[in-house]
């Protein structure tokens, strides 16, 4: 009874400077292909984008948030 609303949130890679260092091999139908693809390698950060503007709870979350933001 006390969950408002749900929000989604997303890991900010560009403020936390995460890169792609990593390849891996694709893989088609349990065999492994020449292609690769990079996995990013995420920071530990707890900066997080949450767009307020297109979700139908934006009243319930613009009332928890900060002025500040």
């Amino acid at each position: 009874k006390d969950l408002v609303c749900v929000v989604n949130i997303q890991h900010n890679c560009i403020d936390s400077k995460c890169a792609g260092s990593i390849y891996s091999t694709v893989h088609q139908e349990r065999s492994e292909t020449m292609q690769t693809w990079t996995v990013i390698c995420h920071e530990p950060t707890c900066k997080f984008l949450l767009n307020t503007y297109s979700i139908h709870n934006y009243t319930h979350i613009i009332a928890t948030l900060p002025l500040s933001l």
